[in-house]
């Protein structure tokens, strides 16, 4: 879940000629296991012949990278061979229209280890290994489908789910050790309850700006409640812990401790100004405007409220972006409101009752769906438009009060 700049800039174009040259060196180490009965001495050779191992880098500054990120390493030491196998994207900052268009690139790249790990340090952040106990039939063929996603390119469609460093590194080790399976003892209690969005938002507790901002993102697929255990391991914290306790061949598949390749130079600070306490603010100050009937909050509240349903109108009806197919926050946050506002003492007083249910169904559903800086927002809107129907209201009846007594008719 990361993005290395580097590994674009200098790799980009060469990755084929390496890569040619690496399957030529594999090819040459896989013919001389034909004969390794005739050369080793011991099996610890043969399965130390290439070495495989999950790297888990820290959590960084950016949003794509608040939950660390994880690949996996092969060494083939007899040859000097040493690769970390890494899904990267495009640099979205660079790239921010096109990555909310759902059109950014991503693919698999093989990345010397030393270079990946040097990306890691300009960036302050620690790297760890674990060496994952495969057999070596088994490591030759991940080697080989690792190489063969690489070749793929990098024009894959970006996606944060399948291609996302921990999905991804399970699918590859899967595929890899086929026709082996892992076997797993159990799973992190959390996957019993929670939702791939719940388990997210675990991670992200340190988080709040990036973990609103991706609750206003990403809706869809994300809050699917049959999800398999195996598609919950999104984050690489999950990752670790999943294989902690997984078997293959009925052996451990980490049996050592991690080793720590990288050492972190300084922990990140947390802002203590919340998205939540932005949104208790504008929803007290709404509760103020009412008392004192300050009549351009109204305008102040359709601002936001039409930005943000623009927004995410764009997200569920243009972009292709993965998780966009729908989103629960278009109810109360849609740009009709601006378009029908010369009408709105008619439709206030029940868009006001729509948008109190919504708020009721998300804090009464057994899932979170949305960040509560949302829901607050949404309460903040219907007092609004309550205030709005009732001045309105007692607008009409002194005008039909004012008009009736120009006619000379008494008002009941």
């Amino acid at each position: 879940m990361t993005n290395h700049k580097k590994v674009q800039d200098n790799l980009f174009f060469e990755v084929q000629g390496m890569l040619r040259f690496t399957l030529v060196i594999v090819i040459v180490f896989l013919a001389s296991l034909g004969v390794s009965a005739q050369e080793a001495d011991t099996t610890k050779y043969d399965e130390d012949f290439v070495k495989t191992s999950l790297i888990i880098a820290s959590p960084g500054d950016m949003l794509y990278s608040k939950v660390g990120h994880c690949a996996i390493r092969m060494q083939c030491p007899q040859y000097k061979l040493d690769y970390v196998f890494s899904y990267e994207s495009e640099d979205a900052r660079q790239k921010v229209l096109t990555f909310l268009a759902g059109k950014l690139k991503m693919g698999m790249f093989s990345v010397p280890t030393d270079e990946y790990i040097s990306s890691y340090k300009k960036e302050g952040r620690s790297v760890v290994e674990y060496t994952l106990n495969i057999p070596i039939d088994a490591k030759r063929n991940l080697w080989k489908v690792l190489d063969t996603h690489v070749m793929e390119g990098a024009n894959l469609p970006y996606d944060f789910i399948t291609r996302g460093c921990a999905h991804s590194v399970l699918t590859m080790i899967e595929e890899g050790i086929f026709p082996l399976t892992l076997e797993f003892d159990s799973f992190p209690k959390t996957f019993a309850t929670s939702t791939r969005r719940e388990l997210t938002g675990l991670q992200m507790k340190d988080h709040p700006w990036t973990w609103c901002f991706l609750n206003l993102l990403v809706n869809g697929s994300i809050d699917d409640t049959d999800c398999s255990n195996q598609d919950k391991i999104i984050m690489p914290a999950d990752l670790v812990e999943s294989l902690l306790k997984a078997r293959i061949n009925g052996k451990p598949l980490i049996s050592e401790a991690p080793r720590e390749l990288l050492t972190a130079k300084s922990a990140e600070s947390t802002c203590w100004f919340t998205p939540l306490m932005l949104a208790i603010i504008l929803l007290v100050i709404t509760v103020i405007a009412t008392l004192i009937k300050w009549n351009f909050w109204n305008y102040v509240l359709l601002a936001i409220q039409t930005v943000l349903g623009i927004f995410i109108l764009y997200l569920v009806a243009f972009s292709s972006l993965c998780c966009t197919e729908w989103s629960w926050l278009i109810i109360p946050f849609n740009p009709l409101p601006l378009i029908f506002w010369k009408w709105r003492k008619r439709w206030a007083l029940p868009f006001a009752v729509i948008i109190t249910l919504w708020a009721a169904a998300m804090l009464l559903y057994p899932h979170q769906l949305t960040d509560t800086t949302f829901i607050v927002l949404g309460i903040a809107l219907v007092l609004n438009y309550v205030n709005i129907f009732i001045r309105n209201k007692k607008h009409s009846k002194h005008i039909e009060a004012r008009t009736a007594k120009r006619r000379g008719v008494k008002m009941a």
